[in-house]
């Protein structure tokens, strides 16, 4: 049965400073791909039918970094807008602190699991969910018998991960962050698709 392997792109020195990147294309820093080494031997022995990215640079350099690791004569990367992260519009830059003192601050929709609440020149989660839908139906259409590595970002693939399970769009709000070069793996069965594990992280060093 197929098996279908989403990571979380590595840390950006945004990432390490907690500011909000969304849509801006925030390259990988040096301790980010020194970390996404142990994601690459963790994947070396897996075989991809396919890859796919985010077309933002700290996925696509994720993604180059797992394929120079690999010992299975990976594909080349299919590059695919659906997967890139939710858009904080005015918001990105910011710290979260920042972002969240602000008058219209996401932090208190999150925290009352508004999933329609939108920043300003940004996306809702309802807008992302809606994206990654059309991603979960391509996938499920076109690699139900292919072993798939999805690499992309931390909204974006919890609300793929939601989709591709069939549970309803609240749901993204009862699974945890996923962790910079983590990994996530679901089963695609006859009788639906099934999570194996969730947020892996245990190739790092502790």
């Amino acid at each position: 049965m197929a098996e279908w392997y989403f990571v979380r792109h590595g840390e950006t020195k945004w990432n390490a400073e907690r500011r909000v990147q969304g849509h801006t294309d925030i390259p990988l820093h040096e301790p980010g791909r020194n970390a996404l080494q142990f994601t690459a031997k963790r994947l070396a022995l897996v075989h991809f039918d396919f890859i796919y990215s985010s077309d933002l640079v700290r996925a696509t350099e994720t993604a180059e970094i797992i394929i120079a690791g690999s010992k299975t004569n990976p594909p080349e990367v299919r590059i695919d807008p659906m997967l890139r992260e939710v858009s904080f519009g005015d918001f990105e830059g910011m710290t979260w602190e920042e972002m969240s003192s602000s008058d219209q601050g996401l932090r208190l929709h999150q925290d009352q699991r508004n999933l329609d609440y939108a920043p300003p020149k940004g996306e809702s989660y309802r807008d992302l969910l809606n994206r990654l839908s059309k991603f979960a139906d391509f996938l499920q259409l076109n690699h139900a018998k292919d072993d798939v590595l999805i690499v992309g970002h931390g909204a974006a693939l919890r609300a793929l991960v939601v989709k591709l399970l069939g549970l309803n769009d609240q749901a993204y709000w009862s699974l945890t962050g996923l962790g910079s070069g983590s990994i996530t793996r679901l089963s695609c069965r006859r009788t639906g698709n099934v999570m194996i594990n969730w947020n892996e992280v245990g190739h790092f060093p502790i």
